[in-house]
């Protein structure tokens, strides 16, 4: 028996594993490139100079500062100004969503009886549907009209 899960148990350690191995990396390799950065600004403080413009360009670009500001609160992540249309149409598809996870609930459980682990994901997962559209139906009525 366990012969059989050693395979399974395995697979999602590589796959879990691998996951985060990237997130280490990526935080690691930012977390060097400010570290150099800083370096090279060290080297200028302790000459008692100033840098150069063209250094403090290089070094804010690489250091990725300063962030590109967030949108605004009427904006979606594009720049465009959200309408009643986009939330209704976002609320619509989440209904369908909502539906359907909630449809295979309906079937598996009154149909066969079933309270697998299955029917319990499409609760939550329906359940996140339906908050997700109440959500986007709140953001249509409160917004403008234009």
């Amino acid at each position: 028996m366990i012969a059989e899960h050693a395979a399974g148990f395995l697979f999602f350690v590589l796959v879990f594993g691998t996951g985060i191995a990237i997130a280490v990396g990526i935080a690691w390799f930012d977390h060097r490139t400010r570290t150099r950065a800083l370096d090279v600004l060290r080297v200028y403080a302790e000459r008692g100079e100033e840098p150069p413009s063209s250094v403090i360009q290089a070094l804010t670009s690489v250091s990725g500062f300063p962030k590109a500001p967030p949108p605004a609160a009427n904006e979606d992540r594009l720049g465009r100004p959200r309408t009643r249309g986009s939330f209704l149409a976002h609320a619509a598809a989440d209904a369908v969503f909502a539906a359907g996870f909630f449809g295979f609930v309906w079937w598996r459980y009154t149909d066969l009886g079933e309270a697998s682990t299955g029917v319990m994901v499409s609760i939550f997962v329906g359940l996140y549907f339906a908050a997700s559209m109440t959500a986007r139906l709140v953001g249509a009525y409160y917004t403008p009209y234009r």
